[in-house]
């Protein structure tokens, strides 16, 4: 089908998409700098310290979050030189990263997705991502499948910034409906806002690993990555504890495959998580300054 102007529908839906991701907020530069440098093993601590502190705003709100409650560290921390030695390069990385993401939620909000019940939704997946990548996957540096928990769901921050009314119906109807809210996005605006978090992150140039999970996170299968595993794992953990808001009113179960990777199911890792809603409200506090 073609409109007056000879697009096909496919085609129209394309080029509304890019214009609302491209007028989304842009991802650092510096931050970008700093997920680059923090994941080359050859790094030094120096060379990310000038990173930052080239970024005075960057600095600033760092500082701000390391010397917050939710750290409790027993001395003021003054300089990013010393950010590092007391919480290493990873955990920098994930300030810098939740300190971007935080800037780049919009000032308006729908009363069916609050921003502030988003964020938390997208701290505690974060938490619980990167706690299964390390105690359940035995995987070393978890600092990426943090920043996959975090910005997984980015795409309905678009849909809220740039078609609010619309889907605001949406997240009424999938509830209503009782249906997943990717099927009833499809169904209505013929796009999921996995699909458009995907295009965002390729817009921000993140890592491709982080653009796939963020795209594909809902339709984890046997196959699928680590990364993809903690996230899909992790969103399920958090709606099962109501923690925060995604619009989505179906939880669900582990599937066999999650469970078999994780030799958990989802009753055993929401016991484990039994700190999560204290931790989540601290990092909340945190990074709202």
């Amino acid at each position: 089908m073609k409109s007056d102007n000879g697009q096909s529908d496919s085609q129209q839906l394309y080029h509304r998409l890019n214009a609302m991701v491209e007028n989304m907020p842009p991802f650092p530069e510096s931050v970008h700098q700093v997920m680059t440098l923090s994941s080359d093993i050859n790094c030094s601590p120096k060379d990310l310290v000038s990173v930052i502190e080239r970024d005075p705003v960057l600095t600033m709100k760092i500082l701000k979050m390391v010397n917050s409650a939710f750290f409790s560290l027993s001395r003021q921390v003054a300089s990013v030189q010393h950010a590092l030695v007391y919480l290493g390069m990873n955990t920098v990385k994930n300030l810098a990263v939740s300190i971007a993401t935080v800037d780049a939620l919009p000032r308006n909000s729908i009363a069916e997705l609050p921003m502030s019940s988003f964020l938390t939704h997208s701290l505690a997946t974060a938490a619980v991502a990167q706690h299964l990548a390390r105690d359940s996957l035995h995987i070393r540096d978890a600092s990426d499948h943090f920043v996959a928990g975090l910005l997984h769901d980015f795409g309905k921050v678009v849909f809220v910034q740039f078609e609010p009314t619309t889907y605001a119906k949406i997240l009424h109807m999938a509830q209503q409906s009782r249906q997943p809210l990717a099927q009833v996005e499809v169904e209505q605006m013929g796009v999921s806002s996995a699909d458009v978090g995907g295009m965002l992150a390729e817009n921000w140039h993140l890592p491709a690993a982080l653009v796939e999970c963020i795209r594909t996170h809902g339709g984890c299968g046997e196959q699928s990555s680590d990364l993809m595993v903690t996230v899909a794992a992790a969103n399920t953990v958090v709606k099962a504890m109501k923690l925060g808001d995604s619009g989505n009113p179906v939880v669900g179960q582990f599937p066999d495959f999650i469970r078999r990777r994780l030799q958990a199911d989802l009753d055993a890792v929401m016991e484990q998580m039994h700190d999560l809603p204290d931790e989540v409200e601290l990092m909340q506090s945190a990074v709202r300054g």
